[in-house]
């Protein structure tokens, strides 16, 4: 995994989430604000978040175990200013912010590399059996609760929004270990579109 800080990408980062306002019960900010001690302590990070990360090896197993996705064999990961971690979905890395506490940075590393996972390999999926646009972000959310059952020490409590789902997603995941299934699954589809936790 490589770690690094990009100006460029945090500001972008920054625009996104103001366009979208909130999502999965959290608000976000309503304009930029980044200044040069923002800047300078997420470049302090890179060494520390660096020190906390040798589980390359592992997260891959795991993903593909979940998956069937095979994630690139270059990791980045962008350290970013924002108070909420993401995904850089076009460039296949990930966006770590800054303020992500010691114990949670391994779990935020691999729920966010999940995402990357599920939407590259699952979406269109998704798409062809009637999850809508919004459904396919709520489920790449709730999904994240196997991670606690492949990982031995990860503890991925999700958003509250998606607990009742999470649930069920976890029993189907114990029964079949299988998530075309559980993806699949009509139930599973009716609650995740019954959903409207994004805002525009």
């Amino acid at each position: 995994m490589i770690f690094k800080y990009s100006s460029k990408l945090n500001k972008k980062y920054w625009k996104t989430i103001i366009k979208h306002k909130g999502m999965f019960g959290m608000k976000f900010p309503d304009k930029i604000s980044i200044t040069e001690q923002d800047e300078k302590l997420a470049k302090e990070k890179i060494p520390e978040f660096s020190a906390l990360w040798n589980r390359d090896k592992e997260m891959r197993a795991g993903i593909f175990k979940i998956y069937k996705y095979k994630l690139p064999r270059i990791l980045k990961c962008y350290i970013v200013t924002t108070k909420t971690s993401a995904i850089n979905l076009e460039e296949k890395n990930i966006l770590l912010s800054m303020y992500a506490s010691v114990d949670r940075v391994p779990m935020v590393i691999i729920h966010e590399f999940s995402h990357i996972a599920f939407l590259e390999k699952w979406s269109n999926f998704c798409k062809e059996i009637g999850y809508t646009k919004n459904g396919i972000q709520e489920l790449k959310e709730a999904l994240t609760v196997i991670n606690n059952i492949g990982y031995q020490d990860i503890k991925d409590k999700g958003y509250s929004v998606h607990g009742d789902i999470r649930e069920i997603v976890k029993n189907m995941w114990l029964e079949s270990y299988d998530l075309k299934k559980i993806i699949s699954d009509s139930k599973i589809i009716n609650l995740i579109n019954s959903l409207d936790t994004i805002q525009k």
